[in-house]
């Protein structure tokens, strides 16, 4: 088994099992308690049926190939390497990118999409190697300004604005600058 894997071949099992748990549970969740929809339209309980009917052999196939390609011993060995493998996991850019997915997520709907989205990026091309900051920031700002028009002025998605007043006025103003089709 090699060491410097970034995410624990333990924990690669543990998580798909669990996950096939959960998407099982999910599936007679929904089909137990939403109301049935005719028969001729797709209701509420069928679109999540739908997916967890792609995700539930997806993760059979992942589990299956994951001991199809490990040798027992190296899974014994990755089950006793499991503790010191989760603090290499927490020490790598991995982890960091993860940990700014979840402060991103907490930030969107206080901050507004535009500030966080340019934070964001930011701050995981930094992490990604980029120190040259005029570069960085350049195309932050343009990679924000493409995702603000795909998903509010193409598709009509509702963007937070955030809840702090300047900032909320600092997103309306550049709204109007941006036309609407």
């Amino acid at each position: 088994m090699r060491k410097e894997n970034i995410i624990p071949m333990a924990l690669e099992l543990i998580i798909n099992l669990l996950l096939l748990a959960t998407s099982l549970f999910c599936y007679w969740y929904v089909g137990a308690t939403m109301p049935s929809s005719a028969i001729n339209e797709l209701g509420a309980e069928q679109w999540p049926q739908a997916l967890l009917i792609v995700l539930i052999p997806a993760l059979c196939w992942n589990i299956f190939k994951y001991f199809k390609k490990n040798k027992k011993e190296e899974i014994t060995a990755a089950f006793k390497d499991f503790i010191p493998s989760i603090g290499r996991l927490v020490k790598s850019k991995l982890f960091a990118g993860m940990v700014l997915v979840v402060i991103m997520a907490l930030m969107y709907e206080p901050i507004g999409f535009m500030l966080t989205c340019l934070l964001f990026l930011i701050a995981y091309g930094y992490l990604l190697g980029q120190r040259k900051w005029p570069a960085l920031i350049g195309t932050s700002i343009i990679i924000t300004i493409v995702l603000y028009i795909g998903f509010a002025v193409l598709l009509g998605v509702m963007l937070p604005r955030g809840q702090i007043s300047f900032l909320r006025n600092l997103a309306l103003f550049i709204e109007s600058l941006i036309p609407r089709f």
